[in-house]
C-alpha cells in the first residue's frame, strides 16, 4: 500500500517509470525457472497449462526364470525386444533353480519378481508363505513326457523311473497330471527321480538311469531327435495350471505397485515380439534354452505360437488344480482360497487401459 501511495503523488511521466519498474521486480520475484503467472481478463479462469508427461525414471531390476523351456520366452523377448528397457527398467536376467532357490531369491528381494511355475507359490503359501501370482504367459501346461523305446503304451511304466528337473517343478507337476491321466499314482506305480534339470534329465536316459522324463520346449524336440518317444503332449489335456507365472511376494507388490505394472507390461512386450519377430525369438529360445540347432529353435517357436496369453491373466480355476494336485501332500489344499495366492488386480488394469491394442498397432 505505501508503495502504491507513493507512485500516486509522483508527476505522470516519473509514475510510468516507477511502474515499469515495479513490473520488472515482480517477475523478477518469481521463482526461478518458472513463468510468472499470466494475466487473466475479470470473469474467466486461467487455463490449465500443457505440462508434457515426465520421462519413466529409470530403475535398475534384478529378475528372473527357473528353467531353460520356451515358456519362458516372454521375459527372454522382454530383454532381447526391449520391453524392460522401453518400461524404464534396466533388467538382469538369471536363471535361478526352482523351489527352494528362486523363493529365497524373492524372500531377499534379490530378485524380488520373477518367472516360474505357479505351483511354487501355492506350496509355500500353505506353510505360510507370502508370495503372490500376479499372471500367467502359459494358460495350460505344455510339458511333455517322453520314454525309452522299450516303453510301448503308459502301462509299461509300472516299476518305472521317470526323471523331473525338481520337486515341485513344472516338469513335475506335468508328469502328475499325465499319471493321473493315466491312472497310475507316483511313488506307487512310477518312481519320481529328480534330476537337476532338463539336460540332466536327457543324459540319465541316455545312460539307461530312468525310462522316462519330463520337458517342455525345446528340450522334448532334442529328445525326439535322440530317438526318445513321446508319450503324451500335455498341452493337449487343455490342463489349466499357471506354468509361467509372474511371482513376487505380497510386501513387495504393496511396496512397488508402479515396479510390478511396469514389469508386467514389459512381459507383454515380450509376448507381442515372440508373435511378431520370428528371428528375434529364435535368437532368444537358441541363447537361453541352451541349444545350438536353429531347426529344433524354430520348430519350438511354432509350437507356442499359439500357447502364450497376450494379456498374462491367469484364472482361478489353474489355482484350484495346483492345489487339487498337491492335496496328498499338503494338508488345507483344497480348503484354500484363490485369494490367498492371486492377485488379478494389476493385468486387467492393464488390460482395460487399451494398453494390448496400443503395443498390437506398435505405438
Amino acid at each position: 500500500m505505501a508503495l502504491t501511495s507513493a507512485v500516486h503523488r509522483l508527476p505522470l511521466a516519473e509514475r510510468l517509470a516507477a511502474t515499469v519498474l515495479a513490473a520488472l521486480a515482480v517477475a523478477c520475484a518469481a521463482p526461478r525457472g518458472e513463468p510468472a503467472a499470466p494475466a487473466v481478463a475479470p470473469g474467466r479462469a486461467a487455463a490449465a497449462p500443457s505440462v508434457p508427461a515426465a520421462p519413466t525414471a529409470r530403475v535398475a531390476l534384478k529378475t528372473a526364470y527357473t528353467t531353460a523351456s520356451a515358456t519362458m520366452s516372454p521375459i527372454w523377448l522382454a530383454v532381447e525386444a526391449g520391453g524392460f528397457a522401453e518400461q524404464g527398467l534396466d533388467a538382469e536376467l538369471t536363471l535361478v533353480g526352482p523351489g527352494a532357490a528362486i523363493l529365497g531369491a524373492l524372500t531377499s528381494e534379490e530378485t524380488p519378481i520373477v518367472m516360474a511355475g505357479a505351483n511354487q507359490v501355492l506350496e509355500a503359501n500353505l506353510q505360510g508363505g507370502q508370495y503372490v501370482i500376479l499372471g500367467s504367459a502359459v494358460p495350460y501346461m505344455t510339458t511333455s513326457i517322453f520314454v525309452v523305446p522299450t516303453v510301448q503304451r503308459p502301462e509299461d511304466l509300472r516299476g518305472l523311473a521317470v526323471g523331473v528337473s525338481n520337486f515341485g517343478a513344472t516338469t513335475h507337476v506335468a508328469l502328475k497330471v499325465a499319471l493321473e491321466h493315466w491312472g497310475l499314482e507316483e511313488g506307487r506305480d512310477v518312481t519320481v527321480v529328480r534330476s537337476g534339470g532338463t539336460p540332466e534329465t536327457i543324459a540319465a536316459m541316455q545312460s539307461g538311469a530312468i525310462a522316462g522324463g519330463s520337458f517342455g520346449a525345446p528340450q522334448s524336440f532334442l529328445a525326439h531327435d535322440l530317438g526318445f518317444r513321446e508319450l503324451i503332449d500335455v498341452a493337449t489335456l487343455r490342463f489349466e495350471l499357471g506354468s509361467a507365472a509372474v511371482i513376487s511376494t505380497r510386501r513387495y507388490v504393496a511396496e512397488h505397485p508402479d515396479m510390478v505394472e511396469r514389469y508386467l507390461k514389459a512381459l507383454m512386450l515380450g509376448v507381442q515380439a515372440y508373435r511378431t519377430r520370428k528371428d528375434l525369438a529364435v535368437d532368444a529360445i537358441m541363447r537361453y534354452g541352451r541349444i545350438d540347432d536353429r531347426p529344433s529353435a524354430e520348430r519350438t517357436w511354432e509350437y507356442f505360437l499359439d500357447k502364450f496369453s497376450a494379456d498374462l491373466a491367469m484364472s482361478p480355476r489353474a489355482v484350484e488344480n495346483n492345489l487339487r494336485m498337491m492335496a496328498d501332500t499338503q494338508p488345507g489344499a483344497l480348503s484354500a482360497s484363490t485369494d490367498q495366492f492371486l492377485d488379478g488386480s494389476f493385468v486387467e488394469r492393464i488390460r482395460v487401459s487399451g494398453y494390448l491394442e496400443q503395443i498390437a498397432r506398435g505405438q
